[in-house]
Formats: C-alpha cells, sequence, structure tokens
C-alpha cells in the first residue's frame, strides 16, 4: 500500500510507504511505531523509533516505510514550520494532536449544520399531517 502526503498526521500499516517528492527542509516525526526512510543519492539507512526526527538533507524523492504500524508527522520548509515547536517530539506530538482534534470538531460542526438543514428542509416539504380519524369501538357478537 502506497500512500501519498495529505495531511501532517500520517498513519503508516506494517510495510506501506510513504513518498515524500522533492522533501528538501521537511522533517518526519515519529510518534508510534517504527520507519526507514532513505533518499535519492543518500547510501544512509535511517531508521526511526517512537520519539525521534528527521530533517530531510537532499532534493527529490525520499521513501518512509513503516515496519510496524506508525504514526507520523511530516513537518514541512518554510514559514509554516516556524509555527511548530522544535524544542521536542513530546511537543510536535501535542500539537498535531490538538490541530487533529480542532479539525474534527471542525468537520463534526459542519455536518451537524447540514444535518439541521437537510432536517429542516425535509420538514418543510412535507404536506401536513392528516387529521386523525375518531377512534371506533367494536364489538364482536359471538
Amino acid at each position: 500500500m502506497n500512500n501519498e502526503l495529505r495531511h501532517p498526521l500520517t498513519d503508516l500499516t506494517a510495510g506501506s510507504i510513504l513518498r515524500l517528492r522533492d522533501g528538501q527542509g521537511m522533517a518526519v516525526v515519529v510518534f508510534e511505531g517504527l520507519v526507514w526512510i532513505t533518499q535519492s543519492g543518500d547510501r544512509r539507512d535511517i531508521v526511526l523509533a517512537a520519539g525521534e526526527s528527521f530533517s530531510v538533507d537532499r532534493p527529490g524523492l525520499t521513501l518512509v516505510q513503516a515496519f510496524r504500524d506508525s504514526k507520523l508527522m511530516v513537518v514541512e520548509g518554510g514559514p509554516q514550520a516556524a509555527a511548530w515547536p522544535t524544542t521536542s517530539s513530546t511537543e510536535l506530538h501535542q500539537s498535531a494532536r490538538a490541530q487533529r482534534s480542532a479539525a474534527i470538531g471542525d468537520s463534526l460542526a459542519k455536518g451537524a449544520v447540514a444535518l439541521r438543514g437537510l432536517v429542516a428542509h425535509a420538514f418543510a416539504r412535507s404536506p401536513t399531517a392528516p387529521a386523525p380519524r375518531p377512534m371506533t369501538l367494536c364489538s364482536a357478537a359471538r
């Protein structure tokens, strides 16, 4: 299974590969699991466990493969990276969790608004309910 970079916090199952194209300046931070990193034109093999990080220092393709189910984050360079705390992987992990929680909260709020709109639309279009019929008691003659 191959995954392209889509979100800062990434889950990789054992054996899956994350491709970073022109990743120079990015940092890979591992929160759980064990990953192997290789870069184009680099003979080194970089193996990271939970709590470790690596800064991609070469242009071209960088591959990150999970040896075990792993959770990692790729922090991009430039002005966005300056907003991330760089003192420890624990702070990066907390920041990533806060961002993920905020994104989930935003999605839930948007879903609730959409659901309310659908319900309101459905009730606005439904015909008025028919008047209840009077109840008639029947007795069976034996």
